[in-house]
């Protein structure tokens, strides 16, 4: 009984660390994950919006964005120029968009369809875009619900602005939009597991 015992314990420490997985110091990205399978880099953002006038303690969520160069089936001959840096300098040619608003400015895990939901744009929605060459939208999913998604901020350095979390979220094509060329070449569901992450917060004051 004992050993049994011994055996719990340990399988419940090792969740604990599993859920405390962070994105290693030495990565090369700000923010990995795999995508259907396959391992998916990127460089992202964290934009805290801000209105004239309105003072910046008052701004409680940000949004990410992620763009990389990774290529993808039915592009065609591009990028143009072709790039494979996952985004991390200007010399980037942009091939697909993880967006993800109003996410808490705290520690916690929120879903993404509560996000969705606190939206106050009729677009600003979680979804995945497939671009062009010309930087044109061949592809897009967009976070339907039918699988739950989620975005857990684990840690908040507010010296240094670095925002550290996790996230894990399957999307589904955008059925609004049957002219994309891509609409129908393309798996019908886009899936990120292990998504992680380690931003430093940017400020933008609107005009």
């Amino acid at each position: 009984m004992r050993a049994v015992h011994q055996c719990v314990l340990l399988f419940v420490v090792c969740i604990g660390c599993a859920k405390q997985r962070s994105l290693p110091s030495d990565s090369k990205f700000n923010v990995t994950s795999v995508l259907n399978d396959t391992v998916w880099f990127g460089t992202g953002k964290v934009l805290r919006l801000r209105e004239t006038g309105e003072k910046i303690e008052n701004v409680k969520k940000f949004n990410l964005i992620v763009y990389t160069d990774i290529d993808y089936p039915g592009m065609g001959s591009g990028p143009n120029p072709n790039t494979s840096n996952g985004c991390i300098d200007p010399e980037c040619t942009k091939t697909q968009g993880l967006l993800i608003y109003n996410i808490p400015l705290k520690k916690g895990r929120f879903k993404i369809a509560k996000l969705d939901k606190n939206s106050q744009l009729k677009n600003e929605h979680a979804s995945l875009s497939y671009l062009g060459n010309s930087g044109g939208v061949l592809n897009r999913y967009i976070y339907d619900g039918s699988i739950p998604g989620w975005i857990k901020i684990t840690k908040f350095n507010k010296a240094s602005g670095i925002i550290e979390g996790r996230f894990a979220i399957s999307f589904s094509q955008d059925t609004q939009f049957d002219l994309l060329p891509l609409r129908n070449k393309m798996p019908k569901t886009s899936q990120f597991t292990n998504g992680l992450f380690r931003i430093k917060l940017t400020d933008v004051l609107l005009k």
